[in-house]
């Protein structure tokens, strides 16, 4: 019996919510939109910020997951040493470091430097992460 008033609630819900057209916005010629200066200049900082930190899905090498925070720093360092072509990034996932290399587009450029990592870095494994592209 529950079911039955549920159901009518859901009808005319959905009924009203057809009802409603949002797709036909009128454009009144009439109409005038101040806007400040300061806005339109934000909104392109915003943009010109978002281009420069543009990021899609990559691959990364992960070299080191360790709760040494200076063990982490000391193995960035010796990435920086032995590849200084790659940028490596120290990131804080409570309690653990990850030591991550690289920003890699194709696992096939990953797996060319895992094969160099490897030999340092006997744990060290290809991960799906978030790379910076510039």
């Amino acid at each position: 019996m529950k079911i039955v008033p549920l159901f009518l609630v859901l009808f005319f819900t959905t009924l009203f919510a057809a009802a409603q057209d949002t797709s036909a916005v009128t454009k009144n010629p009439n109409l005038t939109v101040h806007q400040d200066s300061s806005l339109t200049r934000l909104t392109a900082d915003y943009k010109n910020y978002n281009r420069l930190k543009d990021v899609t899905d990559g691959f990364r090498i992960q070299v080191t997951y360790t709760d040494i925070r200076s063990e982490a720093y000391n193995s960035k360092g010796q990435m920086y040493k032995e590849f200084p072509e790659l940028k490596s990034y120290v990131e804080y996932d409570q309690p653990y470091y990850k030591l991550r290399l690289g920003d890699f587009k194709t696992r096939l450029e990953a797996t060319y430097y895992l094969q160099q990592v490897i030999i340092l870095y006997p744990g060290a494994f290809i991960v799906k992460d978030k790379i910076v592209t510039r």
